[in-house]
């Protein structure tokens, strides 16, 4: 070996010399170092000409070592191609995540299994919604199928309080840090990690009061296997279908949904009912296929409390709710007081979530009863239910949502999550009660009663509607069905 060559392999172990490496990382670069001497040795040597690959510069192997070497964003081998992720700041909040690659996507590709090998004590996979929750669903997190890498503009995340580069299991990663809201103790992390080898990208998360320490022990202990078998590419996830999905774009991108809307004409709101009226409902079968059914309802027994005693069975009560519930009932039993903060969104690049002003409001119980029949002739089967509240003041002609907003903030929430309009407590007898809201069976003629509970602001009581289609804004399906004035 020449000067020049002991040089430039001395130059690259320097480069890890005194790095913690993981040994598949060093048997990459020393697979670099010996292509450095085949190709010089090939040159000393006369050989047969025939047909190769243009042979890889000095400086880029070097570069794909040192990458390797400091486990940061650079380039790196997959197969015959090339991928580089980039973490890029725009403004304090948001961050831009890219992968560079250098090649298109084959047709096909192997494909691969993924399975947990480790899942946080207390959490248990949820069949319906496809990610691992606890017990009180107030923290979760998810696994995503891996993504193709292919060639996209960066993934652009808002309200990124922190975001890193970091190696897991000898593989690049970045974890992104997001809060978009004032409690800075609900998280929405997400976390990439780079299977350079399998041509793909791994989306990782956490929401609620789940723990960043416990997402990246998940991935460590992820293997993705391949099976062995290829598949087409078309149908597989892909990295440009997550830059492009509402949350890859920045709040101004975001589509206008116009299935739900804020203001009603007195037309639209014309089939309103009253309570004790009977009125044909829509619901959902739980039977994999969604297949929808009419049942008639009637809303009984409409109540207000100043306390719980209306609630006769606590495991009806959401889990996520039970303990906001409880913190709200005073020594004497009566509900408390809570707090309405008024808060600013902010842009999430230069911006995040603020209160900018509190006030005390008195809380109350309302409670009603829904009774469904079944007016087919054949029985039904694990019948979803839903019911919220909508509160609705009229201004003239138009119907709009109740809103606390004005000029200095951009939304108002309760301090105390349990007081909201969406459905909480549900009890149905023999059936799925708290979060598996459905009635097991009901058979033709027969009738189920459900149990309501929410906990609201006094000063809506006198504006709430109940909904039964398991919406709090209008929707044409909502107007259509129409919703019951609990006139309190």
């Amino acid at each position: 070996m020449n000067t020049t060559e002991q040089n430039r392999d001395q130059r690259i172990r320097d480069i890890y010399k005194n790095v913690q490496t993981p040994d598949s990382v060093k048997e990459r670069i020393n697979e670099t170092l010996n292509a450095i001497k085949q190709q010089e040795g090939s040159a000393a040597a006369p050989q047969i000409r025939k047909k190769h690959k243009k042979p890889l510069s000095f400086r880029k192997i070097t570069a794909i070592a040192a990458a390797a070497a400091l486990g940061v964003g650079g380039t790196v081998f997959a197969a015959e191609r090339i991928y580089q992720m980039h973490l890029n700041q725009n403004g304090k909040y948001q961050s831009d995540i890219g992968i560079s690659t250098e090649q298109a996507l084959p047709e096909e590709v192997e494909a691969v299994e993924v399975k947990a090998g480790y899942i946080p004590e207390g959490f248990a996979l949820d069949p319906d919604k496809d990610y691992y929750v606890n017990e009180s669903e107030d923290a979760g997190y998810y696994v995503h199928e891996p993504a193709l890498i292919d060639e996209a503009d960066p993934l652009s995340l808002l309200y990124v309080t922190d975001a890193e580069t970091m190696t897991i299991d000898g593989r690049e990663a970045v974890y992104l840090s997001i809060s978009e809201s004032t409690d800075k103790d609900w998280r929405g992390d997400k976390l990439f990690v780079l299977y350079e080898e399998m041509d793909r990208v791994l989306p990782m998360g956490i929401w609620g009061h789940a723990d960043k320490d416990e997402l990246i022990k998940m991935a460590e202990n992820i293997e993705l296997t391949p099976t062995g078998k290829k598949t087409a590419v078309s149908g597989l996830p892909l990295w440009s279908e997550i830059v492009n999905s509402p949350e890859g774009k920045k709040a101004a991108e975001e589509p206008d949904d116009s299935t739900y809307f804020n203001e009603a004409s007195e037309e639209q709101m014309a089939n309103v009912h009253q309570v004790g009226d009977s009125f044909q409902a829509e619901s959902t079968l739980k039977d994999g296929e969604s297949t929808v059914i009419q049942l008639e309802a009637s809303v009984k027994n409409v109540q207000v409390a100043d306390d719980l005693s209306l609630i006769t069975n606590e495991e009806a009560i959401w889990p996520d709710t039970y303990e906001s519930w409880k913190e709200l009932v005073g020594p004497d039993g009566k509900l408390l007081p809570d707090t309405l903060l008024y808060q600013r969104q902010g842009d999430g690049v230069d911006s995040m979530p603020e209160i900018v002003r509190t006030e005390e409001t008195k809380v109350k119980l309302v409670y009603a009863e829904v009774e469904y029949k079944n007016t087919d002739s054949k029985a039904y089967q694990d019948v979803w239910y839903f019911a919220d509240l909508i509160p609705i003041v009229k201004e003239g002609d138009t119907y709009k949502i109740f809103d606390r907003t004005d000029e200095t903030c951009d939304y108002v929430d309760n301090k105390n999550t349990g007081v909201r309009h969406e459905m909480c407590y549900a009890d149905v007898s023999g059936g799925g009660s708290g979060p598996k809201n459905y009635i097991p069976e009901l058979q033709p003629g027969e009738s189920v009663t459900i149990r309501f509970a929410w906990l609201v602001n006094e000063d809506e009581l006198d504006k709430l509607y109940l909904n039964l289609n398991g919406n709090l804004v209008f929707t044409e399906k909502g107007l259509e069905i129409g919703f019951v004035d609990l006139n309190l």
